[in-house]
C-alpha cells in the first residue's frame, strides 16, 4: 500500500483517537516490517499515549505532538531495513521498559517531577514531625519548670540539712 493512496484523518484537519492513530500506524506498517518490529511499535505507542495521559495530558495534546501515524510508519520502515535494526530497536524498548520508577506510594509508581516533588514532601513532612516533637519537649519543660525547679531545691536543702 503506498503511503499517497490513503489521507488519513489527522491530514484533514480532523481529531484522531489513539485507536485510530494505532490502527492506521499497523495498517502501515503491516507486511513492510517483521510482526516483532510490528508489535514492538505498537506496544511502544499504545504506552507512550498512556503514560502522557495519565500525566495529565490529554490524548489530542498527545497524538498531535506523535504527528502523522503514516509518517511514523515510513521513518520505522526505513530504519529497519534488516532484522539487525529491529533487534537493537526490540532491546532500547526493553530496556525503556525494565526502567524502575524512582519512587513509590502506596503501590503507585512516580517518576520525574512527580517523583522529587514526592521525595520533598516527605522530606519537609518528617522535619516539621522532628520540629513539633522538640517543640513539645520544650512546652512541657516550660510548664513544669516553675514547680520542679523550686521542688529540686527544697529536697537538695533537706538532704544538705539531713546529713549535718
Amino acid at each position: 500500500m503506498c503511503y499517497n493512496d490513503k489521507i488519513s484523518r489527522s491530514e484533514k484537519g480532523k481529531t484522531m483517537t489513539r485507536q485510530e492513530f494505532i490502527t492506521e500506524l499497523r495498517t502501515a506498517l503491516e507486511g513492510q516490517v517483521s510482526r516483532a518490529v510490528l508489535q514492538d511499535n505498537i506496544n511502544y505507542y499504545e504506552t507512550y499515549i498512556m503514560q502522557e495521559s495519565r500525566k495529565g495530558r490529554t490524548e489530542e495534546e498527545v497524538l498531535e505532538e506523535l504527528g502523522n501515524p503514516r509518517l511514523i510508519a515510513k521513518t520505522i520502515i526505513d530504519s529497519t531495513p534488516e532484522e539487525e535494526a529491529g533487534q537493537e530497536y526490540h532491546s532500547y524498548q526493553e530496556e525503556r521498559y525494565e526502567q524502575e520508577p524512582e519512587f513509590t506510594v502506596n503501590g503507585r509508581a512516580y517518576s520525574g517531577w512527580k517523583a522529587k516533588a514526592m521525595k520533598w514532601t516527605t522530606i519537609i513532612a518528617l522535619i516539621g514531625i522532628v520540629i513539633g516533637i522538640i517543640a513539645l519537649v520544650a512546652g512541657v519543660i516550660s510548664l513544669l519548670a516553675p514547680i520542679l525547679v523550686p521542688l529540686l531545691i527544697i529536697i537538695l536543702v533537706v538532704r544538705m540539712l539531713s546529713r549535718k
